[in-house]
Formats: structure tokens, C-alpha cells, sequence
């Protein structure tokens, strides 16, 4: 995978890592525990993050290996 397309890869997963995130924790949040919930949301968001990226980054390893290259 070329460089642009692997930033590009790279940035909608983190989004989608933040993404759920962020919707685990709004969902404690609504169930009225503001304080866990708003703490969940900003911890599940960077971690989902980093959960997607090092996703991203063993599935390249094993497409280029896969590949031959």
C-alpha cells in the first residue's frame, strides 16, 4: 500500500476506533452516570484509536507478506 493511501487507510480507523469509543461512553453517560461516562468517552475515544491503528498496521504487514513483497 502506497503512503497516501495508507495515511488515508489510517485515518478513517482511528475515526472509527474514536468513534466507538465515544459511543460506549455516551451511552454510560445517558444511563446517568456523567462522570464514568464522560471519562469512558475520552479514554475509549484515544484507545479505540490506537486499537484500530495497530489493527491497520498488522493487516498491512500480513497483506505485504502475503504478497511477496
Amino acid at each position: 500500500m502506497s503512503g497516501w493511501k495508507f495515511g488515508l487507510t489510517w485515518i478513517l480507523f482511528v475515526i472509527a476506533g474514536a468513534a466507538v469509543g465515544f459511543a460506549i461512553g455516551w451511552a454510560l453517560w445517558k444511563l446517568g452516570l456523567e462522570l464514568i461516562g464522560s471519562a469512558v468517552a475520552l479514554v475509549g475515544a484515544g484507545i479505540g484509536s490506537f486499537i484500530m491503528l495497530f489493527a491497520l498496521m498488522r493487516w498491512s504487514e500480513a497483506r505485504e507478506n502475503r504478497s511477496g513483497r
